[in-house]
């Protein structure tokens, strides 16, 4: 009967190791990216239509007496 080494501890100071690793990369670099500046599109002044609100039709009545409120 042969017994298989462990693994476990090498695996686990790998991934400690990337770990630590990516985090110090993102720590270094994130200080240097920066967002590209956005372009400002105008829009022509352009009157906004009024908004109509609550109208209370036939059909609104209809629904509520239906919904039983």
């Amino acid at each position: 009967m042969t017994a298989k080494p462990s693994n476990s501890r090498r695996e686990f100071l790998h991934k400690l190791t990337a770990t630590i690793g990516g985090t110090a990369t993102l720590a270094l670099t994130a200080n240097t990216l920066q967002a590209a500046p956005q372009k400002i599109i105008e829009t022509p002044n352009e009157p906004v239509p009024a908004a109509k609100g609550y109208q209370h039709t036939k059909h609104v009545d209809t629904y509520y007496q239906l919904a039983d409120f």
